[in-house]
């Protein structure tokens, strides 16, 4: 007969004091930053105001192939600078755009680095900015018998900080003062 090893009762220590349990980490939001950053995503539609400006074509309307020259003008209305804003230019309904150099291809679309066309300050009004350098072009390819989109140009980037909200909107305020009372008597 085969001999049987008899086990020892197992006791186990329940620990009367067991460490909590550490409960996942749910990301919180603040809600004032939540809508501080949606202020800047919707910042560029909201206050910035883009246009194609000096538009130079021969005659009174524009013909197939015809080489088109402009710039881009940006209105900011709004209380932050857009610094370094960088564009794309793209050609809509078959026509084509093409960046200033002459040797640039023409294309379908194109960008342009924030470093070059610059800044769009805050309440620029009565000073937009308008793209430095030579003309951009664009060139329809083919002929329609109603008004048609040819040319979009969008935001794909810019920087800001707080310097002119914060510098550019701090004024006198009557209402904060002090005045000093007091009796006067005549000695």
């Amino acid at each position: 007969m085969a001999k049987t090893k008899q086990m020892e009762p197992v006791t186990s220590i329940i620990n009367p004091n067991p460490p909590p349990v550490q409960e996942p980490l749910v990301p919180k939001t603040i809600p004032i930053l939540e809508e501080l950053k949606k202020a800047y995503e919707d910042y560029p539609h909201v206050y910035l105001e883009l246009s194609l400006v000096d538009v130079d074509f021969d005659g009174t309307r524009i013909n197939v192939n015809e080489d088109v020259d402009f710039r881009i003008q940006a209105i900011n209305r709004g209380p932050l600078d857009m610094n370094e804003l960088s564009l794309k230019v793209t050609g809509l309904n078959g026509t084509l755009v093409k960046e200033p150099s002459a040797i640039a291809p023409w294309t379908t679309e194109f960008e342009i680095d924030g470093e070059f066309f610059g800044n769009a300050l805050g309440h620029n009004g009565n000073n937009p900015a308008v793209s430095p350098g030579g003309k951009y072009k664009f060139r329809p390819t083919s002929a329609s018998s109603l008004v048609r989109d040819l040319v979009r140009i969008e935001v794909i980037g810019w920087n800001s900080d707080s310097s002119h909200l914060e510098n550019g909107h701090t004024r006198a305020d009557p209402d904060a003062n002090v005045v000093y009372r007091a009796e006067v008597v005549d000695d």
